[in-house]
């Protein structure tokens, strides 16, 4: 398994076009896939999720745009897609006191390929090993 590598950023401010403006350009200078940026409007605030190599420099960029960035550490694995699949997994996992703070999927025939920011990431980890997954801190192939 390899060394953690991606993650998973959490960006919020007042909403705000011209900012909002900033922070995509930014993204876009920095190459951050498009494809994994997720934005959403709160009440007054914007919140903006997205997936990218782990760089102190990437967030000192932010924090200059004045906006609030907190970080997740995320891994993936593969799993069947077949009905309460995802419900068993979820389940177990709050039997243990996780917390899934996201999750993002994709199915590829009889599989889905799992990306999840949990609180207790290690102990995720170990529980999804012992449900016979294989989990892994390479987003990226």
């Amino acid at each position: 398994m390899r060394k953690p590598g991606t993650t998973q950023y959490n960006v919020e401010f007042p909403t705000d076009a011209a900012l909002h403006d900033k922070l995509q350009r930014l993204l876009a200078r920095k190459r951050i896939d498009a494809q994994s940026v997720l934005s959403a409007r709160v009440d007054a605030r914007t919140l903006v999720q997205f997936l990218a190599p782990k760089s102190d420099a990437l967030r000192e960029e932010l924090k200059k745009l004045g906006v609030s960035v907190r970080e997740e550490l995320i891994f993936q694995f593969e799993m069947p897609h077949h009905p309460w699949e995802l419900h068993k997994l979820a389940k177990s996992i709050a039997e243990k006191g996780i917390n899934i703070l996201s999750l993002y999927s994709t199915v590829d025939g009889d599989n889905m390929r799992i990306v999840i920011a949990v609180d207790q990431p290690a102990n995720a980890m170990a529980l999804i090993s012992k449900l016979g997954f294989e989990p892994d801190y390479s987003i990226y192939d």
